[in-house]
């Protein structure tokens, strides 16, 4: 069977949605909370609509060989797992998933506990869904949905502008905290060098850098927290394993947020 440009974005969109609606409701079983887990704002994580396009173009002649089916979905998604976080740490300088404390786990990016529940939901959607979903792309009049798709990549295209300006401005604001400590700690040193065994000296110029130290990370979390923004916060929220290069400055903008929150609910 072939499959239609048209078809194949249709199918693009339902399965990044419904994608969407299995990361959150497996968040909420896990943590009990409800959070948003896309990468994105709306609802919607495209690795999923990208991952079901590949299986579907890939394994559609053998969609009643179950476990081929099994066997090559864990090899497709596995792969695109590898790929979209090697992809997306290079490009944002950010580890979103973890599996590194999760047995048998490559390079903490994909692990064999979740290869094989995306080859069971590789081979289930293949055989009980897909088909269902191509029925309703086709009973959708093709104009309605050209609009509807038009809309939808629309959408899509100004979200990601969005949550990467967010990322953007989130890894400034860790950079800034990251840098203020490195140049205070090499100041540190630096001081400590010049005077030598003048203890008391030493001791005294030392006391001076850390209050130097504490009047400018109060200056920096003055500002960072009156110009927070949700992208960056909700982010924090979906991915609590988020593991940037400038990880220490991101759990020092974590204490913050908390110490901000509990004063909030006094």
């Amino acid at each position: 069977m072939t499959h239609s440009v048209y078809a194949l974005l249709c199918y693009f969109v339902i399965y990044a949605v419904l994608g969407w609606c299995l990361e959150v409701c497996f968040c909420t079983v896990n943590t009990g909370q409800l959070v948003n887990r896309g990468f994105l704002n709306g609802p919607v994580c495209p690795i999923y609509g990208f991952g079901m396009v590949i299986v579907i173009l890939v394994l559609t002649p053998v969609a009643d060989r179950i476990p081929v089916l099994f066997f090559c979905g864990a090899l497709l998604a596995s792969a695109l797992e590898l790929v979209a976080g090697w992809v997306l740490k290079r490009l944002f300088h950010t580890s979103w998933w973890d599996y590194s404390d999760v047995p048998f786990n490559l390079g903490g990016y994909i692990c064999l506990k979740f290869s094989l529940a995306w080859g069971a939901a590789a081979a289930a959607v293949m055989r009980l869904l897909q088909p269902l979903v191509a029925a309703l792309v086709q009973a959708v009049p093709r104009p309605m949905g050209i609009v509807l798709l038009c809309a939808a990549f629309a959408a899509f295209a100004c979200d990601l502008v969005v949550t990467v300006s967010g990322i953007m401005k989130l890894n400034r604001d860790l950079g800034r905290i990251a840098g203020i400590a490195r140049l205070l700690h090499a100041g540190s040193d630096k001081i400590a060098e010049s005077l030598g065994g003048t203890a008391l000296a030493v001791d005294g110029r030392l006391d001076e850098t850390k209050l130097d130290a504490a009047a400018r990370i109060d200056l920096a979390r003055a500002e960072i927290m009156d110009r927070r923004n949700r992208v960056a916060d909700r982010l924090m929220k979906a991915f609590p394993g988020m593991h940037p290069a400038e990880y220490e400055a991101l759990q020092q903008l974590k204490c913050w947020l908390t110490e901000k929150n509990a004063g909030r609910r006094r």
